[in-house]
């Protein structure tokens, strides 16, 4: 005898889960990819008054904007979850569907944690660009730009770092990554904050024992009784920091991956400099992964009731608005934190954390 047994793949909540998947996803990455145009657009505008300069042709600039797609995608993939959740399910309410599963009897709570997983989804892709895809990109493209304006040697050339490492503070010169860098002048100051000497380099590296290695170096020493000179073709000087830290020349935090941006935040406060900015910008970038699953959620209650008969002009709109309203308190509690020197977590993670309670009220009025 046989015996009918259901196939595991056709659970009626799994099946519901991948339509609703189906749908958001579709819209998301359709409003996604109308975004990204719309920003390659923009940004090849906007470097049209640069074209001529030297070798940096059309092509340059376009390929340019090409390169920062995956910084716009990351700041645009909150507004694609949220306009695509409203738009795949307003066209699931404009046709009685999500209607027809709420009299199946699926509760809200297995309607939000059936879209909720496809925001988490998105969510996830919005920390893997946001952490370690934009940010080498977007490092890439401004040397690309530099070198093709201004020629190989001048691309990065001029853009000093300063560097501390105990008393000693370095500035030093970018000129073809990796642990080469350019001219370097270093200060070196007593522990009671008076100046002990102040030298320059025509060229540095960071040798294999992770020592500075000093080309036509001359030192002016200061003492309380005179003040003494010294030259030497190539010398050393002690550094305790690791080499791969001291190659974060590039302190943009756009162009730092997730990794990179934390242990920048840290070595900034282990130096006793100001780190707020950067703290800030990595809590960010996990807060906008959540803010991108939530968006997601908060199209749910908008699906019913009033807006369930609404066109997708209106869904829009509705969509537009709450994103701006979301960017513009993210930017300006942002601004706020940096002037009032407020905690970097709470100053990231705030308008999230609103997001999330209106998030939870909404859908407690769901019936």
């Amino acid at each position: 005898m046989t015996t009918d047994r259901a196939c595991p793949n056709t659970h009626p909540m799994r099946i519901l889960r991948r339509y609703l998947f189906r749908n958001v996803m579709a819209m998301a990455l359709l409003v996604l990819t109308v975004l990204l145009a719309l920003g390659l657009f923009i940004e090849f505008v906007d470097e049209i008054s640069d074209i001529g300069t030297s070798d940096y042709g059309p092509l340059d600039a376009l390929v340019f904007a090409a390169l920062q797609l995956p910084q716009y995608a990351y700041n645009m993939l909150p507004m694609a979850a949220l306009l695509g959740a409203l738009l795949g399910l307003g066209n699931l309410a404009a046709h009685s569907e999500l209607i027809a599963i709420r009299a199946g009897g699926v509760s809200s709570i297995s309607l939000t944690a059936a879209v909720g997983g496809t925001g988490v989804i998105l969510g996830l892709a919005t920390l893997a660009i946001g952490g370690w895809i934009a940010p080498p990109l977007d490092g890439y493209a401004r040397q690309f730009r530099a070198e093709a304006k201004y020629g190989n040697a001048s691309g990065v050339a001029g853009k000093a770092v300063w560097i501390r490492d105990g008393d000693t503070y370095l500035q030093v010169t970018r000129t073809n990554g990796g642990t080469d860098f350019g001219g370097l002048y270093l200060f070196r100051v007593r522990p009671g904050e008076s100046l002990d000497a102040v030298g320059h380099a025509d060229s540095a590296q960071v040798a294999a024992s992770d020592d500075w290695i000093l080309d036509n170096y001359a030192e002016t020493q200061f003492t309380d009784e005179r003040v003494t000179t010294r030259e030497a073709e190539r010398t050393t000087q002690p550094n305790s920091l690791p080499p791969d830290m001291v190659g974060l020349t590039v302190v943009r935090e756009e162009s730092l991956n997730a990794l990179d941006l934390y242990r920048y935040v840290r070595y900034r406060q282990q130096s006793g400099l100001n780190a707020h900015e950067y703290a800030v910008a990595f809590w960010q970038r996990l807060a906008s992964g959540a803010a991108t699953a939530l968006m997601c959620v908060l199209a749910l209650p908008f699906s019913f009731g009033a807006m369930r008969s609404a066109g997708a002009g209106a869904r829009v709109a509705v969509g537009v608005l709450i994103g701006l309203a979301y960017f513009l308190a993210a930017s300006g509690i942002a601004n706020g934190g940096l002037i009032y020197d407020l905690n970097p977590a709470l100053t990231a993670w705030l308008p999230t954390l609103a997001l999330m309670v209106c998030a939870a009220i909404a859908l407690a009025r769901i019936r």
